[in-house]
């Protein structure tokens, strides 16, 4: 087919980017993919989970792409020996952690621990390795790679999209395109064009957090940092470092996500109301919190760090609108969350599936580009924005007690395992099927329910045992129809293994 004209342009060639490109280039489409750097890169968004694979994996299968369905699980991969650096991820770990704490209990005696086995090995990924491969993977299927194109300048008119380019040696170039995706991120290039961010002020979530993050080399261990006993090592149906770990606090969380070449992804978020926002270096803020933490600060300190610390502000936005006539907005160009239970790379996936399949199904086909085919893609992701940002926000305010922590973290698998089982995956248009469960409204009731009373509990110094007793309950029993693990109940001791192929789970599962 002749070129002059793509399809597709996508702008951004980052994991959602590239995967969009694959996608519409098996499908038959001319793909126009521009990347204003070029690889390999730092990126984040490291970790995977169940929904991310599991869609991926569907993805793979749906469009005949064994690429995608050999990035499904750290097995795969290995066992396809394709050249991506990662780590084995089959735990949500969570350490609860006090000021000073040093052994595995805190001054009550209570083990502030909850560790949950995802169903399969997933995977940590090195993003500098795997974007690039998906970046080759896209021009192995046809689409053509644009590196080092920085975009001038977009003008649309009634046949498509004119986008005027750059080069470093100072040459210019036209890509003319029938849609765009804007895969660039938060600072959005659509979003520049049409003044569509919404400013902080105005913005309509709760959920106030910034971040600083670099990777380290070589960290210390997590059980060699702290003084257990054997009891506690052996909680774990498998070692801890095969998993991300969350190191939690009041105001915040460290995540740790370990690849296979000694490297660490280290990441410190801090709730705003609590950390205001300063003018300290990231580095030197950074190791005035861990400080307070030692078991943390005895796993990183006097490593080496292999990049800058890097500071960020609010970490949260949203535009006022994620799609256009001949243009549609990825995820991480629309909105902005948090890092919390990692749902960026699987929502990534499941909005590119829902922009390949419109496009594929229903607006190349018929030439027909009008906003309206795509109104429903707007809405699930602002409302799955909307309330993973709420359950995060609920992340926070519970992290002031432990023991309400650790019955309010099972919201996030209860919506997950629950979006998984009613398949929602395979519906990527229905709005009742959206991410976390939250296109599912008796699930939302009873989230804001047991959000509000975590909202409540924050406020308070003391959490009597009568409250705590009712959050357990109702996550036990209000939550039953969705909690497939019987989280929340003591006999587990906070630790949940991978679920037997004869539960509920299973037998239930659409």
């Amino acid at each position: 087919m002749d070129k002059v004209m793509y399809d597709v342009a996508i702008i951004g060639s980052g994991f959602g980017g590239a995967a969009s490109a694959i996608m519409l280039a098996k499908l038959g489409h001319t793909v126009a993919l521009i990347e204003k750097g070029k690889h390999p890169r730092f990126a984040l968004g490291e970790s995977t989970t169940p929904i991310m694979s599991k869609t991926i994996r569907h993805l793979g299968q749906k469009y005949d792409i064994p690429e995608f369905v050999n990035l499904a699980s750290y097995d795969t991969i290995m066992n396809a020996h394709m050249p991506i650096t990662c780590g084995p991820k089959e735990l949500f770990h969570y350490f609860w952690h006090e000021p000073g704490l040093s052994s595995a209990k805190l001054s009550n005696g209570a083990v502030p621990e909850i560790i949950v086995q995802t169903p399969e090995v997933d995977t940590q990924l090195y993003r500098a390795e795997s974007d690039k491969y998906l970046v080759d993977v896209a021009i192995s299927y046809g689409a053509d790679y644009f590196e080092e194109t920085t975009v001038e300048d977009i003008e649309f008119n009634d046949d498509g999209a004119v986008i005027k380019c750059s080069r470093p040696d100072g040459s210019a170039s036209e890509i003319k395109t029938r849609f765009i995706i804007d895969g660039t991120g938060h600072r959005s290039l659509i979003s520049q064009r049409y003044d569509l961010i919404v400013p902080q002020e105005e913005l309509d979530t709760p959920l106030k957090s910034r971040s600083i993050f670099t990777h380290f080399k070589d960290i210390g261990d997590f059980e060699s940092s702290l003084e257990c006993d054997e009891a506690f090592i052996g909680r774990t149906p498998v070692p801890r470092i095969r998993g991300t770990q969350h190191h939690c606090f009041d105001g915040g969380w460290i995540w740790f996500i370990p690849f296979d070449n000694g490297v660490t992804s280290v990441g410190l978020n801090l709730d705003i109301d609590t950390y205001p926002i300063n003018d300290k270096t990231g580095e030197e803020e950074f190791w005035e919190i861990i400080g307070r933490y030692p078991i943390v600060e005895k796993m990183l300190k006097g490593r080496e760090t292999l990049m800058p610390f890097i500071k960020t502000k609010r970490i949260q936005f949203r535009t006022k609108q994620a799609v256009g006539d001949r243009w549609a907005m990825l995820p991480g160009s629309a909105v902005g969350g948090d890092g919390w239970f990692s749902t960026g790379l699987g929502f990534t996936l499941l909005c590119a599936h829902r922009i390949v399949d419109m496009l594929h199904t229903k607006m190349l086909k018929d030439d027909d580009f009008s906003r309206q085919y795509l109104e429903n893609y707007e809405t699930a992701l602002f409302k799955e924005w909307k309330y993973v940002c709420r359950m995060v926000d609920g992340i926070y305010k519970s992290m002031r007690h432990f023991e309400v922590f650790k019955y309010y973290c099972f919201f996030c698998f209860m919506g997950a395992e629950s979006f998984v089982h009613r398949g929602g995956i395979k519906r990527p248009h229905d709005l009742n099927y959206l991410l976390l469960n939250v296109g599912d409204d008796n699930f939302v009731a009873k989230f804001e329910e047991f959000y509000t009373m975590v909202k409540d509990l924050h406020e308070r110094d003391e959490v009597t045992q009568e409250q705590l007793d009712y959050l357990r309950d109702f996550v036990r029993f209000e939550m039953k129809d969705y909690n497939y693990r019987d989280y929340g109940n003591p006999i587990y001791g906070g630790v949940h293994r991978r679920l037997d192929k004869s539960s509920r789970f299973f037998a239930e599962l659409a």
